[in-house]
């Protein structure tokens, strides 16, 4: 729910309001559905029940490091019911007691799926064989699903607080990284981290709010959310539906607004 906020002298936190309410005025004007249709894209909810769920977030956040997603297929209706059965329903200590090795488990996907050059050190499923390990080493350091949850929530105080979280989990997990860390977070409906975009960061770093990174990009979203008083995902959301022009839950697909957003900020009145 979007707070208040009372006017500032700060010039910075007045061009941020300036901006994202520019970029609210275009998403309303330009999205191809109906306003009450456009706020399902908005305010995640935490759905995770237990830590099977947050591991099974995890999992299919680490198949899209490199674009590996075309190649796992974690999400694959077909291959739904092969993962559930190869990571024992997600159960993050009965896979580590399953597979003692990485090999184990790469051994596992190389018998169930047609794997090209399993030999070579770069392989797609070998590399996530790593990671999915990792990733369950990492869930079993919880006790339960409010554990974890207290433990993401301990990050939550600022931009510089929060942007620590996910570079300790890119650190922690292999294969993860920075933006697939926040991806995972964002999933997992933790409305306090937003994920670096390359869209983003290309309208953001236009307009002088951010360099031209994910970690300078994440901090001037949360201090966009900070100053407009929305959440840091749906300051995300409203700038990744501009660009993107992806309505996906309406199989919707229109131009691309990152020009028109930049331009009209630059442009309009209060923009300096």
């Amino acid at each position: 729910m979007r707070k208040e906020v009372s006017a500032s002298s700060d010039h910075r936190i007045c061009r941020m309001q300036h901006i994202y309410a520019v970029a609210k005025g275009l998403l309303g004007d330009t999205a191809p559905i109906s306003s009450d249709e456009l706020e399902k894209y908005f305010d995640i909810k935490r759905e995770y029940k237990n830590k099977n769920d947050i591991l099974r977030g995890l999992l299919g956040s680490l198949q899209d490091r490199n674009m590996q997603n075309n190649v796992i297929g974690f999400y694959s209706p077909k291959r739904a019911d092969i993962f559930k059965d190869i990571f024992c329903g997600y159960d993050a200590g009965a896979i580590l007691s399953a597979y003692g090795s990485e090999e184990d488990l790469f051994e596992r996907f190389d018998k169930e799926f047609t794997i090209g050059n399993p030999d070579s050190k770069n392989n797609s499923f070998r590399k996530y064989a790593k990671s999915v390990l990792s990733a369950c080493s990492f869930i079993e350091r919880f006790e339960s699903p409010d554990d974890f949850t207290k433990f993401v929530e301990l990050f939550s105080y600022n931009e510089l607080s929060s942007v620590a979280l996910p570079m300790v989990l890119a650190r922690e997990i292999y294969g993860l990284g920075f933006a697939l860390a926040c991806n995972w977070l964002k999933d997992l409906g933790f409305n306090e981290y937003p994920k670096p975009d390359v869209h983003i960061i290309k309208i953001f770093h236009a307009l002088g709010l951010c360099e031209n990174n994910d970690y300078s990009d994440y901090k001037a979203v949360v201090e966009m959310a900070k100053a407009t008083g929305d959440t840091p995902f749906n300051v995300d959301r409203t700038f990744w539906l501009i660009a993107s022009g992806r309505y996906f839950l309406h199989d919707e697909k229109v131009p691309s607004g990152k020009d028109d957003i930049i331009r009209i900020a630059n442009s309009a009145k209060g923009a300096n």
